[in-house]
């Protein structure tokens, strides 16, 4: 009922209705100017000559102006209370329906012929229009991408793309699209003495061993007429050949000389019980900024700098990637998703993954009070499983770490729990552990007041007002003006000069603004890239219904929709502007949910 709808007429050039008297002559109605026009017509006429109007869609034209039918007209509105709805069109219906589609992402078409135009190309119809805006999603998409690809692409990067698109890109034939490819991305394993058969098998271990990265088995997809294997000791070579070959970062291996007392203690502690060969679990406690990371990285170094293996693990994609050689602890323990206290992990004695598991000297598990308390427990039974062991973790020397500071806290009926109640906490595993606690804020030693201020924060120990809301230093504050120019300030508090940017790409992706709801970030993305220096970039989604007969029906409908994981219907991007990733393509390879990335070039 509220707000009111207007539906708007959809017709294809002089294809418009016409509404006639029965006594009139019909040659003065076909010539006259006034039955020419229509909501669609006009709705051309207005952007030829309103600038203002040529920024809105034919749907948001009706939230500024009014259709005078009487004069046939469009007038500006003074009150925004009505949304605009195209009339609906069925992919069977052929042009109609493409035009309604270029309606619905194009601003301000001066024409029917200029609404078909991309760039200096006036295109024959309108879905070769829509194509060519990226409308519509070509068959041969994926095909085309890799051709492309494999022209400047080495063939080891060819099968990680190839790798990709079998996981994220669902293709309707991986078959026939690694049939298509094979030769390109087996080149570097041709030679004179290797035969075509040994050729295939090494491609297919090197995409076999990307997949398995990602929590894939290449027999999912049936490549070839059989399910492809590999020799055990193979596989369990490979593994552990993985691990010896992570790299060691020099800054990493100086880390232990720039440690602070409390670091020291704990690197000696864990280092200690390393270099013994000792059964030990250790908790890292502390703030964010007090040096967790900092410490894993120098005991990750020096004990693989001792040609001894140490893993390296995190709750969080994100988290992982910043640890050299480290992986989601669900991807590497082979924790399952739906847990209860009776789950353990799927790694069997037999594995090659059960073998390094045992040749591990050191595990460590970042950010663990994010996880459950069963995530733990079954790694807990896994390793004394593979390790025939009654001690906690099968004696292996194991480092959790995290900020409880981070875990929301149980609040029971009518008190608040003085420590957090985590699922870590609540664990049976927790007496275990040696807990060694960091107080020391390395990243907030030039800003002592505010590192303060967000211990306090985390201990519920700020100064409050009434119902329990927490006070906010004014220096901490932007006045409020009102919507529009408060979010500038905001903006410009933060960013400063986002035109140079471009020239400095570090000083954008460590600044941000935090938001709780999602339209506001849609809001602030928009403001963001508009002001970034270059040309937009536009992307856009293909929604597709499950019963393909109701497409032209639902297909607004889930253009509007951006669930929780998913980008925008419209994206728009430049080059040199920051991006986030919303998915875990490749872990092993930094590219996880979460990781910040730059738009160097479009393709």
């Amino acid at each position: 009922m509220h707000p009111s709808v207007y539906s708007l007429h959809l017709h294809l050039e002089d294809q418009h209705l016409v509404a006639f008297h029965a006594h009139d002559n019909l040659n003065n109605d076909l010539r006259s100017d006034f039955t020419a026009k229509s909501m669609l017509t006009e709705f051309f006429s207005t952007n030829q000559t309103n600038e203002n109007a040529r920024k809105l869609l034919y749907k948001e034209f009706p939230e500024a102006f009014v259709w005078n039918q009487q004069h046939k007209i469009w007038t500006p509105r003074k009150k925004k209370n009505v949304i605009g709805r195209i009339v609906t069109a069925s992919p069977f219906e052929g042009e109609r329906y493409y035009l309604r589609i270029l309606l619905n992402h194009i601003r301000g078409p001066l024409s029917f012929d200029h609404i078909k135009t991309v760039g200096n190309v006036t295109a024959p119809t309108f879905r070769e229009a829509a194509t060519l805006h990226g409308l519509l999603q070509r068959d041969t998409s994926l095909q085309d991408c890799m051709q492309e690809a494999s022209l400047y692409q080495i063939p080891h990067s060819l099968r990680r793309l190839f790798a990709t698109i079998l996981v994220y890109c669902n293709p309707t034939n991986p078959r026939e699209l690694w049939e298509y490819f094979e030769q390109d991305m087996s080149s570097d394993f041709q030679t004179s003495v290797a035969t075509s058969a040994d050729i295939r098998t090494k491609v297919l271990r090197s995409i076999s061993s990307t997949l398995e990265s990602m929590g894939k088995d290449i027999n999912m997809f049936h490549l070839i007429e059989h399910d492809v294997s590999f020799d055990q000791n193979e596989t369990e070579a490979r593994e552990i050949n993985d691990e010896f070959a992570v790299s060691i970062p020099e800054e990493d291996l100086m880390a232990s000389m720039s440690l602070n007392s409390e670091q020291q203690h704990a690197y000696e502690s864990i280092l200690q019980k390393v270099l013994l060969n000792e059964s030990a679990a250790f908790f890292i406690d502390g703030p964010g900024g007090t040096g967790k990371t900092f410490l894993y990285k120098a005991l990750l170094a020096t004990v693989r700098s001792r040609n001894l293996i140490a893993l390296a693990t995190a709750s969080s994609g994100v988290a992982a990637s910043i640890l050299p050689g480290g992986r989601t602890a669900h991807s590497r323990f082979k924790i399952p998703l739906d847990l209860d206290k009776n789950s353990t992990c799927c790694v069997s004695k037999q594995s090659a993954l059960a073998k390094l598991l045992r040749l591990a000297k050191l595990i460590i598990w970042d950010e663990a009070p994010m996880s459950r308390k069963e995530c733990m427990q079954a790694l807990d039974k896994m390793l004394r499983d593979i390790t025939d062991s009654r001690l906690p973790f099968g004696g292996k020397i194991i480092v959790f770490g995290g900020d409880f500071h981070q875990v929301l806290p149980v609040i029971r009926k009518g008190t608040r729990q003085e420590e957090v109640n985590a699922s870590l906490a609540s664990s049976y595993l927790w007496s275990t552990l040696t807990k060694i606690r960091l107080s020391e804020n390395m990243r907030a030693r030039f800003d002592p007041n505010f590192s303060n201020y967000l211990l306090q924060v985390g201990n519920g120990t700020t100064p409050i007002t009434i119902e329990n809301k927490i006070k906010i230093p004014n220096e901490m504050l932007i006045p409020y003006r009102n919507d529009v120019e408060s979010l500038d300030d905001l903006i410009d508090a933060v960013f400063q000069d986002i035109g140079s940017y471009s020239e400095n790409l570090s000083e954008m992706t460590n600044r941000a603004i935090l938001t709780p709801k999602n339209n506001s970030v849609d809001e602030i993305n928009t403001i963001l890239i508009q002001r970034f220096p270059g040309t937009v970039t536009q992307y856009y989604s293909f929604d597709e219904t499950i019963d393909t007969s109701e497409q032209g029906i639902m297909e607004d409908f889930l253009n509007t929709l951006t669930p929780n994981g998913l980008p925008p219907h419209e994206l728009l991007l430049k080059k040199n502007c920051p991006i986030m990733l919303l998915r875990n393509v490749n872990p092993s390879e930094g590219l996880c949910n979460g990781t910040r990335l730059i738009c160097r070039n479009f393709e």
